[in-house]
């Protein structure tokens, strides 16, 4: 057996050594069986050649030799075949890591964002909790309540970011979370022993609105309610206000009413800071107003569900 037979022989053993190593391998740790199985290949398919080889140039027998060049193309195909799964897997690995990387990335941001509305929240509370206290050292009736409308309102406020943080969407928010959080400060507010006022709330379930309208919303409910409050049962201890939120077609429709004394004309033409700034958050919120004052007074508004300058998220 001459030299080139003893090479090929070497040659079959390593490859023999390396298809034992491969098949371990595969089966210790199946997630690579998809290349696996071409790098097997990759190494059987030169053993034939190899024993060829042998057969040929040891025992002058050339039977095998018939089928080298088919061995090869295979072997060529193969080759190629691999390098493309290769490169298809490398892509795709690269692909995979690339969007773990982006949901570790929006974990954290929404994270971030959520202590951000957190803090918000504590800061109004803060801020609320020193207005109450200045309320309490002032004996100027006409300042305390500036001060307690302002307090109001800081609430409101305070309680669309504390339900925001609490939600684990925070592109939308439950509708009937903040009516039902700024109603029942209200309640704590205004409702008393000393009246028989009734505050009755009919909110469509469902309905979410996105945060960037979301404070307004909240701003104007707490302004027409406790405006309803303070002003349509004047000398009266009994009475009873109606808060409806539903939607109707693509719009949303908030009615508050009463049947107290009715609104002030004053109050219509703009001088009141209320009813100012209701105006202007329903012009922000690209609604409509209307306010009957008929047993009562009656607002109605209205505003598109789909907002027409939605947060742009990058």
């Amino acid at each position: 057996m001459n030299f080139v037979a003893l090479l090929n022989l070497f040659s079959l053993l390593v490859y023999l050594i390396a298809i034992y190593i491969i098949i371990k391998h595969l089966i210790q740790h199946p997630q690579y069986r998809g290349e696996g199985i071409f790098v097997l290949i990759l190494a059987v398919i030169p053993c034939y050649v190899s024993i060829s080889n042998v057969f040929e140039h040891g025992f002058s027998i050339d039977y095998f030799d018939e089928y080298e060049g088919f061995f090869k193309d295979l072997y060529a195909m193969f080759f190629l075949i691999f390098l493309y799964v290769h490169s298809v897997k490398k892509e795709q690995n690269k692909r995979i890591e690339h969007e773990r990387q982006i949901k570790s990335d929006l974990k954290l941001k929404s994270k971030l964002l959520t202590e951000i509305h957190h803090r918000v929240n504590n800061n109004l509370q803060i801020i609320s909790g020193l207005l109450a206290m200045q309320v309490e050292s002032e004996n100027d009736l006409k300042l305390t309540t500036s001060l307690g409308l302002i307090q109001n309102r800081i609430m409101a406020i305070a309680s669309v970011h504390k339900i925001i943080y609490g939600s684990p969407n925070l592109l939308y928010v439950d509708l009937n979370l903040i009516f039902n959080s700024i109603l029942g400060n209200l309640k704590i507010t205004y409702l008393n022993e000393k009246n028989n006022i009734e505050l009755h709330e009919l909110i469509e379930e469902g309905l979410e609105m996105d945060l960037d309208r979301a404070i307004p919303m909240g701003l104007i409910l707490n302004e027409l309610v406790s405006n309803s409050f303070r002003h349509a049962f004047m000398n009266r201890v009994e009475g009873k206000i109606e808060v409806t939120l539903g939607k109707i077609e693509d719009q949303f429709v908030l009615v508050v009413k009463d049947n107290g004394l009715g609104i002030d004309n004053t109050l219509l033409d703009g001088k009141g800071i209320g009813l100012t700034l209701v105006k202007n958050l329903v012009k922000q919120l690209r609604g409509t107003i209307d306010i009957e004052k008929t047993k009562g007074t009656n607002f109605e508004i209205r505003f598109p569900i789909v907002n027409q300058n939605p947060i742009q998220i990058e």
